[in-house]
């Protein structure tokens, strides 16, 4: 089960997870694969995500800037968080580099019971 949340309205909705300002990143590294990390993110009223990355991160990010952020569910209801959208880099890559994700849609799930 799905529910389209607004990225306007992702500020409002993470603030109800559980899980403090963390949240996964999703991004694809040189080989093709998919990397994650577990990040402190935080999110604008304007949908755009904040995160804190490593090196490598940062890396796929400046080559491939399509990335997933995913919160996990929330333990109330467990529906995970998902939104898509393009990062930037936002300072030159380290052990702590900040990115900006401009999200493009998000979504409540969980699967079937």
């Amino acid at each position: 089960m799905s529910i389209p949340v607004a990225p306007e309205d992702l500020a409002a909705t993470v603030r109800e997870y559980e899980h403090g300002p963390t949240a996964f990143v999703l991004t694809v590294g040189d080989d093709g694969r998919t990397r994650v990390i577990h990040a402190r993110a935080s999110v604008d009223d304007g949908g755009v995500v904040k995160a804190s990355v490593g090196r490598s991160a940062a890396a796929n990010v400046s080559a491939r800037p399509d990335v997933v952020v995913l919160w996990m569910p929330a333990e109330a209801d467990g529906f995970c968080l998902i939104a898509d959208g393009i990062a930037t880099v936002d300072a030159e890559p380290g052990t702590e580099t900040p990115i900006i994700i401009e999200t493009f849609s998000a979504v409540r799930h969980k699967p079937p019971a």
